[in-house]
Order: C-alpha cells, then structure tokens, then sequence
C-alpha cells in the first residue's frame, strides 16, 4: 500500500488533501476544525461526567482550570499557530524555527515563574510535587558544587559514598551541581535552563521530522511538542526529565543526520557516542536503548538512507566505541533487562501497589499483557482525588488527555508505514521509540508518566504523520470520532478504577 509522493518544493499554500511529502509547506488545514471539536467535546463531557459520578472526590477548581487550559492551549492555539506558520514570512524553515523557539520559550517561561511562585507560597520551598526525588538532586547537586569548589573532580568515588546510587542517576546531579557553582546555589536559574534545553529540543525534532516527513509533518510535530503541557510541567520542577528528553531527542536527530549524510567519516560518530555516554549517566536502560537503535538502524536501514558501506563503517565504529566509553557496564545493564524481563518482578512491584498504604486493591492484575496494548496511550487522566499524594497527575490531567488523543494518530502511523513498507526509511526513531516502550512495558513503571517522558517527543512527531496522511481520506475522519468516544470511555473507566480499587466507589 504506497504511501502518498513527494510533490515539488515551492507551492505555496497547498490545499487540506495535498499529498505528504518531504518538500511541502504546512498548509493551514493540517490542524481541521473537526480534531479541535472533538477533542474538546471528548475531555469536557469526560471531566463532567467524572465530576458528577464522583462529586465526593473531585478536582480541585484549580486542577481542573489546570486541564482546561492544557486541551484549549495545545488545540485551540495550536491551530493559530498552525494558520500563522503558513504565511509568507514564517514559510522559511529558519523563520519558522526563530517563531516555535519563542513560542516554546514563552510558555516554558510563563509556566516556570507560575510554579515556582506557587510552590514558594504554599510549600515555603520551590520543590513541590513529588519532592523526595527534587531535594535529593537539590542535595546532590549542592555535594557537587562543593567539591568544584575545592577542586575535587572525583565525581564518582566522592558521590558513591554520598549516595548508594549507581552511575545512571549520577549525570543530572553532577551538572546540577555545576549550574550551583556558577550560579551560588540557585535554583532558578536550573529552572530557566530547563526552558531552554526543552525549546532547543523542539527544533531538533523539527529537523528530525523534516528529514524523515518533510516540511508539512516537521512543522506539526513542532507545534505539537511546543504545546504540550506537560513538558511545561517538568521545566517547573526540580526533576531531570527535561534534560533527558533534551539530550534523547539530540542523540537521535544527530545520528539520523549521520546515517543520512553523503559524506562520512568514523569520526562521525564519535559526538553521537558521546551524548550517548551522557544520557548513560542520567538512566541506563534509556542509554542501552539508544545504542541498539543505533546499531539495527544502521544494519536494518532501507539501502536508499544508508548504504552498505557506512553500515560496516557504523556498526564497527559504534561497538569498538561502546566497548571503551561504556564497556562492561551496558553488558551488564543488558543482562539485567532481561533477567528482569523474564522475572516475576513486575508483578510483585504490583502486588505490593495494591497492597500498600492507599494502594489500589486492581493493581496486581496489572502486567505486561495489560500494558502492552495501552502503552502507546497510557497513563489516562486523573480526574479524580481520592487521597493526597496524586497531585503532579491530578494537575497534569489535560496534558496525559492530549496524548491519549493524539496516541490514535500514532497508532495509526505505524499502522500505514508497515502496510506501505517503508517503515526502514524510519528506522532510528521508530526503533528507538519501540525498544524503549517494550522496555517500559516489561518494567515497574509503565504506566508512570515520568517515565514515558524520552519518547513522547517521538509519539507526538509519528502523531503529526498520522495525521497528515489521515487527512488525505474523509473516512479517516470517522475513525478518530471512535477514537475519541473510546478515549472518554477509557478516561470514565480509568477514574472509577482508582476509586474502585481503593474501595470507594
């Protein structure tokens, strides 16, 4: 089933139905009156129903002005966004990357200072929601400034005897801790660094996307990734999720700019290794990722993206360098991952969820057969309170809804590249973000948020392909209305079972 071609570069303002190729412009109809609608008509009449199911544990007005203003942001402004981008002056690729930077930058900004205030105000600190894991990289990184300051770089033997983590947690505390040293300790200015590091990731996927898809689908993924309300959350707290999704999405689009380039050298990949070894330091399994998506792309590629050539080039340089700059600690962490994998440990992690203090009495029947189908889409929104100790999902509950709409579209692309045959075209991103989903799938934590984090930008950017090709049939008009009837149904479902399984509904 042929996907649709490539048409010329240079027509301006191309109709709704223009086929999707890699020299197009975005057209204002890419973002349709009918996603908005729906979309909006799905959340509000979930979050009402809920709200009226369960009025004893409902949002907080506050949490649910949260999630208002996330689904009006992303679709509402999005669209003008959308209809601004396509006009004369924004049409260049650079004048378009200058706009969705400061679109990004702006609302990360605006985000950030609200939080931070918030936070101040009612926590008498800035750390908030989910502030074990906050104060300790606060605490880390406050240790690594103090070892800069007396010239003491033994990062890991001085650490290990602060901490009982292993390397892989290491990475964001140390660069916190430099940060500190520049700044005297200030927390602020790690936060506005987030806004930065999460706006320059827009513009990788931007030139990810436009490399793979072209202009039309570069640009949506763009908007989508600029307007996501979640990754404002994370530009607000004290986490190292921003940098990890940064240097994630920095590894993928600087290989795929290698793997398709006419001239190489060896030497080529030496950076690419080397952010790889970065993120190793911030989480393994993401790192151990990242290298085997490398190494299958590179073999697995379509002979038109790489060629034989480069792929000997590729996989040697890449394991020699892997031997030296990770070694025996990725080997290890594989062996680990699979031990895990064909363990029971998953199901003991949900025994005990369900066993303990506000635990959720259905979440031992939870598993890799449960996650697997749903782990394009989960976690659903949490539109209801039934304990205090929620709040970062409570507030994030409009943002987890855009992804669970968007997750159709993304759905669906891998839907049409496997029919079309041409998913080895994409076969960095789409095994990097497969790998890490199975990954996630067989871990403790598939169905946390944070942990979905490093392949959303990913989702969202197959989303934007989707959604262009679905726009080219009206038929597929009237399967994303029964995506979204079924996204209500999942986010009624999904409330009651946290009620449900704690015995109160």
């Amino acid at each position: 089933m042929p996907l649709p071609q490539p048409i010329p570069q240079g027509k301006a303002f191309l109709p709704q139905r223009m086929p999707v190729g890699r020299r197009q412009v975005l057209s204002p109809g890419i973002f349709p009156k009918w996603l908005t609608r729906d979309a909006l008509v799905t959340y509000f009449m979930a979050l009402a129903v809920v709200t009226f199911m369960y009025s004893s544990y409902s949002l907080p007005w506050y949490y649910m002005l949260s999630g208002t203003v996330s689904v009006l942001v992303f679709f509402l402004y999005g669209a003008k966004v959308v209809q601004d981008t396509a006009i004369d002056r924004i049409r260049k690729p650079k004048n378009f990357e200058k706009r969705i930077f400061l679109i990004a930058f702006v609302s990360r900004l605006i985000w950030m200072i609200l939080i931070y205030t918030i936070f101040m105000q009612t926590n008498g600190d800035s750390f908030g929601f989910e502030n074990g894991d906050a104060v300790y990289y606060d605490e880390l990184g406050q240790f690594v400034a103090k070892l800069i300051g007396n010239g003491d770089f033994h990062f890991y033997d001085r650490i290990s005897k602060f901490s009982t983590d292993e390397i892989s947690d290491m990475g964001y505390g140390i660069y916190v801790g430099f940060v500190y040293w520049l700044t005297g300790d200030s927390i602020f200015v790690v936060r506005l660094l987030k806004c930065v590091w999460s706006s320059i990731t827009i513009i990788l996927l931007y030139r990810l996307a436009k490399r793979n898809f072209g202009e039309q689908t570069a640009r949506l993924a763009a908007i989508f990734c600029a307007l996501w309300p979640n990754f404002w959350y994370y530009c607000g707290v004290h986490l190292k999720e921003t940098e990890m999704v940064f240097l994630t999405v920095l590894f993928v689009e600087q290989t795929d700019q290698m793997l398709r380039s006419r001239q190489f050298t060896t030497w080529k990949i030496i950076p690419v290794l080397l952010i790889a070894a970065a993120i190793f330091t911030i989480r393994t399994s993401l790192a151990l990722v990242a290298i085997l998506s490398l190494l299958f792309s590179a073999v697995m590629s379509s002979t038109r993206v790489v060629s034989w050539g480069k792929r000997i080039a590729v996989g040697v340089s890449a394991i020699l360098l892997i031997g030296i700059v990770a070694g025996g600690r990725i080997e290890k962490q594989a062996y680990e991952l699979l031990e895990e994998a064909q363990s029971d440990k998953q199901e003991h992690s949900m025994e005990w969820r369900s066993k303990r203090e506000h635990g959720n009495a259905f979440a031992k029947y939870a598993g890799k057969s449960v996650f697997a189908p749903l782990i394009f889409t989960i976690p659903f929104p949490t539109m209801v309170r039934p304990f205090d100790g929620q709040e970062a999902q409570q507030l994030n509950n409009g943002g987890n809804f855009v992804k669970n709409i968007l997750s159709g579209f993304t759905i669906f692309a891998m839907v049409m590249l496997l029919l079309s045959g041409r998913w080895r075209e994409h076969l960095l991103p789409l095994s990097f973000m497969l790998g890490y989903l199975v990954v996630l799938t067989m871990s403790n934590f598939a169905q946390s948020e944070r942990f979905h984090q490093p392949v959303v930008p990913f989702e969202l950017m197959f989303a934007a392909y989707g959604l262009s090709i679905a726009l080219l049939q009206k038929r597929y008009k009237r399967w994303y209305m029964y995506w979204c009837a079924l996204m209500f149904v999942a986010a009624i479902a999904w409330n009651w079972f946290k009620l449900a399984g704690r015995g109160l509904a």
